[in-house]
């Protein structure tokens, strides 16, 4: 690319240095001859310096303006044929430079740009320039430099991004009303119908854009007329936010809904936890019942046992009445008369 460059110079030095000689050989021969010749080599130079090509660069700048997220076509500016070499060079608000260029006698198309920055179709045929979809940091300065046959020309295109504010108008505390235009660039202009004092506050959010909180007093006559006016270069026409009355309600009850969904999400969690509770202890029943189905002798063994042991007691008992029946009568020998062994 920059060997077709130099190759062009080259060209052009070539074409002065032709253009200087024509003018000097008839002027040195006019030195010697009548005054008619004279006359006629004057007349020769100037009819070839105005064929000279012009050394001097011609510029034009241009300033536009474009919504974020559209699109624009940054036309061609010149209204010739086609050129030797045709650049754009891009250098962005955030620092990032970059250029799109073609040359003609080889067909040859260069860019380093992003995607989103392209010739709008073919260079061949239009040398115009398109920005897919305008972000804010595409704001910036572009310029096209062509190289025509008769010299340099430059033309410059200052793109300024326009992002629109988010809106709103709402109740504040203390009996006051706030409008707010919220992340505009440039920063949106605020004013209150009827006429009244309001204080401001500007707020510079990290990607550029500005957030306007404006604020005004009012009584409780003034919120069926109150209004918001605000405007911004994005906008073809004015947005107009109205107060409407009733709306202090509306927002005292929206402060209450957070409070009232937290105490609906508690009750359901007790009563979850209560169930889930109560379905443990049921499933718990019903597994130790089906334990029990499955093994019976485990419950019912003491009460066998105790149906084994009772002939064997009563037995024991019988035997033990015999046994005291017998010693009282052998001990009743032994005592004297009128006497018992119970005695």
């Amino acid at each position: 690319m920059i060997s077709d460059i130099h190759f062009v110079m080259k060209t052009w030095s070539a074409r002065i240095l032709l253009t200087v000689t024509v003018i000097t050989v008839p002027v040195a021969r006019g030195s010697i001859q009548n005054d008619s010749v004279q006359h006629l080599v004057s007349n020769s130079a100037t009819a070839v310096s105005v064929a000279k090509p012009a050394t001097q660069p011609t510029t034009g700048k241009t300033s536009i303006f474009a919504v974020v997220g559209t699109s624009v076509i940054l036309v061609y500016p010149f209204q010739t044929q086609k050129t030797l070499l045709t650049v754009w060079n891009v250098d962005l608000i955030n620092g990032t430079q970059c250029h799109v260029s073609y040359l003609s006698t080889k067909n040859i198309s260069d860019t380093n740009c992003s995607e989103n920055i392209n010739w709008l179709s073919r260079p061949d045929q239009d040398y115009a320039l398109l920005i897919k979809t305008v972000q804010i940091f595409n704001e910036g300065l572009y310029k096209c430099s062509i190289s025509p046959d008769r010299g340099i020309a430059i033309h410059e295109y200052t793109l300024t991004v326009l992002v629109p504010p988010q809106v709103f108008l709402t109740y504040g505390s203390n009996r006051t009303a706030v409008c707010v235009a919220a992340a505009g660039k440039p920063a949106a202009q605020i004013s209150w119908g009827p006429k009244r004092d309001f204080s401001l506050v500007n707020e510079t959010l990290p990607n550029g854009t500005k957030t306007i909180i404006s604020t005004c007093h009012i009584t409780s006559a003034e919120e069926n007329n109150l209004t918001c006016h605000i405007s911004h270069p994005a906008w073809n026409n004015s947005r107009v936010l109205l107060l409407e009355s009733g709306r202090n309600d509306q927002h005292l009850k929206a402060s209450k809904m957070p409070l009232l969904y937290s105490i609906i999400s508690l009750l359901l969690g007790i009563i979850l936890v209560l169930l889930f509770i109560y379905l443990a202890r049921l499933l718990y029943g019903k597994q130790k019942e089906a334990d029990t189905s499955k093994h019976p002798e485990t419950i019912s063994r003491p009460s066998i046992q105790e149906n084994e042991m009772e002939p064997y007691a009563t037995f024991v008992q019988k035997e033990n009445v015999i046994y005291d029946t017998t010693f009282d009568a052998s001990m009743g020998k032994h005592f004297p008369a009128g006497l018992s062994p119970s005695t």
